[in-house]
């Protein structure tokens, strides 16, 4: 048990084993409720039926109705909806972009606002006669996304996606949430789960190819390989072409109901080509090849993947489903996994006691656009999908009630402007023969705008994804090579690449509109302001000679090719185009060729290729990269 200021946080049962832990924490501090908010809204009787995993949709049950909790992340809202009767309840204005929700045990319901960098906390039921109303916001690290309770309710996990960060915070019934401890994780993490004795955390990541595996007590670290490459090795295959396989888009988590002690990881595995070897386009020229939908299968006690399940999937990747984007997953009583796959818009159910679920689809369906939330009502043997970019809510019949009717309720118009929104599915799009033939979508390389971390063959040599949020505004030319001097011709060149055909016109005109319009994320951490000022000051100085190159900000290159002595296996040319350093510091690995794992490796290792930082101490790199991270 945890002692957090007179509150006790049991670590419960895992299977047949107790396990108990103590620490002695102290609370870092308790946002109070902000001006205008209310206290604590009457109670009514509540059932929670969602598990205690943090998505953009959860369930409970009054006495006469089931309600939904969704976060709409373009409206900026929490919706209440009664699906039996199918009608909206209430839309509580959240000032924020919310990302997951989580109902505690005490009435009161948790979501993450994504571009608040906090947590707020309802109370309520969202009825007529108990209204939801905010009574506490808490600070969080950039960026916050993923949640999950533990086992006794009374503590609450956090992920921050662009912050690399899981918070603990304890949750003591009928009193203010206070935030136990913060530490830093992986790159890019998403949902989190909680072990069945709460001592364990097993995190997603978008990009990278591992689970994490965090200890609550220890804080000890674990990477759960997840890619099936080291099996194929140890088979005696390394010259494989799966060798290549890396494992990206881990958004979705899930634990099972039945089997107990497993973990679902919805996931997706690319061939990103030979390294140093050219291609025709990205990645491997076969297209089958290319990309293959895939769920890894965790033992949760072992803390690692079922090896029998990667080799198994391995051997049978051509027969795999198709599912485009996965993005969330649930389970359900009857043992089955169920995922989004949001470049198609489909639900894909396996069975989760297969030996590779993956290799058992069960059903499949088509629903509205953007479906980026499920949630399983057993009871009623229906699931319950959120469609976040058609803005609907969809229930569907499971199991002997399959003949029922679907029922689909539409909450309203897309909240973005038509233009930005029809950029975003062209975004995600997957089966447009006008963007790639090979089944890929701009967001299979750049989840969220972002990065992949991988780097792949391409016809000009070995290519790293660069990021787009808040990077290509100012920034011409574009591409490594810098051969394209808008962004609609750097397109043409990509879509080329993937065998499309094409965009043009008002769809061309979407698509860039939308990946402009990317916010870039908050910078990370707060380095005191004396160390950023003297980093800046030896950024633009003649004895660094950095901004003679990335502009007096970091954020405006000179728009030239150079040969900074980057030549690598397989590249056309040695001139490369000068790249802005915005948001540098969640970007690696860097160079073209991602030689390069952590941004101070770039600064000590590029001394008269780049600037003159060589000629720099420790402490004056230490400056160097804190303004950097600011960038």
């Amino acid at each position: 048990m945890t002692r957090l200021g007179g509150l006790l946080i049991t670590l419960g049962a895992c299977h047949s084993t107790y396990v108990e832990t103590t620490l002695v924490v102290e609370p870092r501090g308790v946002a109070p409720p902000v001006a205008g908010e209310v206290g604590s809204p009457p109670r009514v009787p509540l059932e929670r039926l969602a598990p205690r995993a943090g998505a953009s949709i959860a369930l409970a049950r009054t006495a006469d109705a089931t309600l939904a909790y969704v976060a709409d992340a373009d409206a900026g809202v929490l919706r209440v909806i009664d699906v039996d009767r199918q009608r909206e309840l209430a839309a509580i204005a959240l000032d924020g972009k919310p990302a997951e929700l989580v109902l505690l045990d005490d009435h009161r319901l948790a979501v993450t606002l994504r571009d608040r960098d906090e947590l707020a906390v309802l109370a309520g039921s969202g009825l007529a006669d108990a209204p939801l109303a905010i009574t506490q916001r808490i600070a969080l690290p950039v960026e916050p996304i993923g949640l999950a309770l533990r086992p006794d309710d009374r503590a609450l996990v956090v992920t921050s996606g662009w912050g690399h960060a899981l918070t603990l915070i304890a949750v003591p019934r009928d009193r203010p949430l206070a935030t136990v401890d913060t530490w830093d994780i992986a790159p890019e993490p998403r949902t989190v789960v909680v072990s069945d004795d709460g001592r364990f955390a097993f995190v997603s990541h978008a990009i990278g190819q591992n689970v994490e595996r965090i200890d609550l007590t220890t804080r000890a670290r674990e990477r759960i390989g997840v890619s099936g490459v080291e099996e194929m090795i140890e088979m005696g295959d390394p010259r494989s072409h799966f060798e290549a396989r890396k494992a990206c888009q881990g958004f979705a988590l899930v634990k099972s109901i039945a089997p107990e002690g497993r973990i679902f990881a919805p996931q997706v595995l690319v061939n990103t080509g030979v390294p140093g070897a050219a291609s025709e386009g990205y990645g491997a020229d076969d297209a089958r090849e290319l990309e293959a939908f895939d769920v890894a299968v965790i033992d949760e006690d072992r803390g690692a993947a079922f090896r029998e399940s990667l080799i198994h999937r391995i051997r049978q990747t051509y027969q795999r489903p198709r599912c485009a984007l996965p993005r969330a997953a649930a389970t359900s009583l009857r043992g089955t996994l169920f995922v989004s796959c949001l470049g198609d818009n489909t639900i894909l159910e396996l069975e989760g006691a297969s030996v590779a679920p993956v290799n058992a689809e069960v059903a499949r369906w088509t629903v509205a656009a953007g479906p980026t939330g499920i949630a399983i009502d057993d009871a009623n043997q229906r699931m319950i999908v959120w469609s976040q970019h058609a803005q609907t809510l969809t229930a569907l019949p499971l199991g002997d009630r399959k003949h029922d009717v679907t029922r689909t309720l539409v909450l309203g118009h897309d909240a973005l402007p038509p233009q930005l929104a029809r950029g975003r599915e062209l975004f995600v799009a997957v089966n447009d023969k006008r963007i790639s033939r090979t089944g890929q979508a701009c967001a299979s390389c750049h989840p969220d705008g972002r990065q992949d971390a991988l780097v792949w063959s391409s016809p000009d040599g070995p290519r790293q994804t660069p990021m787009l949020a808040g990077r290509l505004a100012d920034t011409a030319p574009y591409g490594w090579n810098g051969s394209a001097s808008t962004v609609a011709k750097h397109m043409k060149q990509t879509f080329a690449r993937l065998g499309g055909k094409g965009l043009a016109g008002a769809d061309l005109d979407a698509l860039i509109a939308y990946v402009t319009a990317m916010p870039a994320p908050d910078p990370v951490g707060s380095p005191p302001a004396n160390l950023i000022a003297d980093g800046e000051a030896l950024f633009r100085s003649d004895h660094a000679q950095c901004a003679s190159c990335h502009g007096d900000d970091g954020r405006t290159p000179d728009g030239m090719r150079h040969d900074v002595r980057s030549f690598a296996f397989g590249d056309k040319t040695s001139k490369l185009d000068t790249p802005t350093l915005a948001a540098i510091a969640g970007t690696a690995p860097y160079y073209h060729d991602g030689r390069f794992a952590t941004l101070r490796e770039l600064l000590e290792r590029t001394h008269g290729k780049m600037g003159q930082t060589r000629r720099l101490a420790p402490h004056e790199l230490d400056a160097l990269e804190a303004y950097l991270r600011t960038r």
